[in-house]
């Protein structure tokens, strides 16, 4: 990466904590080498902005084994300049201990400020969720775009409303193919409804979005209804309505009768959230992975800067409309979920006439 790669995109970067002598990246359960890389990059470009810091990725219970982790680590750096290199350290979080793998380090040496944050940030209350697919959602910021018919958009407005690197957004444009048009001034216009690309996303929607799924465990379930009506006190600006009642508030002829569950969207871009408002709505529900039980709640997460909800003066916030059709696809109600989106795209194409 050269120097005027790393000044572009440093604006965008930001490291999940800092002090006046560290920069930490945090990386949860991970599962492909692609994780590890796209944080190394992230350290090392905020190390080439801050020559007096060092940085260190620490990875959470990896599901790779650490020497694999070690050697990529290795090989990273041979790409990197050694003041960048001898500044990049790898820390690993495993079975309830931290540990450095490599032998030229002393994990002591981060000091009592740095290793008091990480201890509490990996064991603290908040649910973590699985590092963020950054990729994803600027599929999803495009298409949002497009469905409300907002124009062109800058690789630069991009970049600061999911929070990523111009790379990412590059990769993404790059694998919409002849579904993107570039003007002259380097924006970019989605020219029709992408249906490969979202019918990609859809088969790994619920991973990407690390959803939870809440059943009752009492013999008197309470209503999704009464569930709304429960959060709306809560205030949470970070919370928003989707699924089905999201879906009947942009498109009010959804052929659909009552609400099943209650889908609620929540803006995590940080990667923790507070989950103890489940508790208030409804202190029976509780966390299942069993598909025979029947879902009273199920909660989703926006992982990028911009979580793109409508509010309204004295309403709860509503998931915008792609998360909400894509929620309808997670709940199995395909009958309702292609009828909107026929809705969608129809209202997609008549607002983005204008920009042809």
């Amino acid at each position: 990466m050269n120097a005027t790669s790393i000044e572009r995109i440093r604006s965008t970067v930001r490291a999940d904590f800092e002090t006046k002598a560290s920069v930490v990246e945090v990386t949860r359960y991970l599962s492909a080498i692609r994780a590890l890389r796209d944080g190394m990059v992230q350290l090392a470009t905020i190390l080439a902005d801050e020559p007096n810091k060092n940085g260190y990725l620490v990875a959470v219970d990896p599901q790779i084994r650490v020497e694999a982790l070690t050697h990529e680590m290795d090989a990273f750096k041979t790409l990197m300049r050694d003041t960048i290199a001898n500044r990049l350290k790898l820390v690993v979080f495993q079975r309830g201990r931290l540990s450095e793998p490599s032998t030229d380090f002393d994990l002591e040496k981060l000091g009592p400020e740095l290793i008091d944050w990480i201890n509490a940030e990996i064991s603290g209350t908040k649910h973590k969720l699985p590092n963020a697919d950054k990729r994803e959602e600027v599929f999803l910021t495009i298409l949002h775009r497009w469905i409300t018919g907002q124009g062109p958009m800058t690789v630069r407005s991009l970049e600061e409303a999911v929070g990523c690197a111009y790379r990412t957004v590059a990769a993404t444009v790059e694998q919409l193919g002849t579904a993107v048009e570039r003007s002259s001034d380097r924006s970019i216009f989605l020219k029709f409804f992408p249906e490969r690309e979202w019918k990609r996303f859809l088969a790994g929607a619920q991973k990407v979005r690390s959803t939870l799924y809440y059943a009752d465990a009492s013999d008197q379930p309470r209503s999704p209804e009464s569930l709304m009506r429960r959060l709306e006190p809560l205030c949470r600006k970070d919370i928003a309505i989707g699924g089905v009642q999201g879906a009947k508030h942009y498109f009010k002829d959804l052929d659909i009768i009552g609400m099943p569950r209650l889908d609620l969207c929540i803006h995590a871009p940080g990667g923790t959230v507070d989950l103890d408002f489940v508790s208030r709505l409804d202190p029976a529900l509780e966390q299942t992975r069993d598909p025979e039980r029947p879902v009273r709640l199920a909660l989703h997460f926006v992982r990028r800067k911009e979580s793109l909800f409508e509010t309204s003066f004295g309403e709860m916030p509503w998931a915008d409309p792609v998360e909400c059709l894509s929620e309808l696809y997670l709940a199995h109600l395909d009958q309702q979920a292609v009828g909107f989106q026929e809705y969608l795209i129809r209202r997609g194409e008549d607002l983005n006439g204008k920009w042809k």
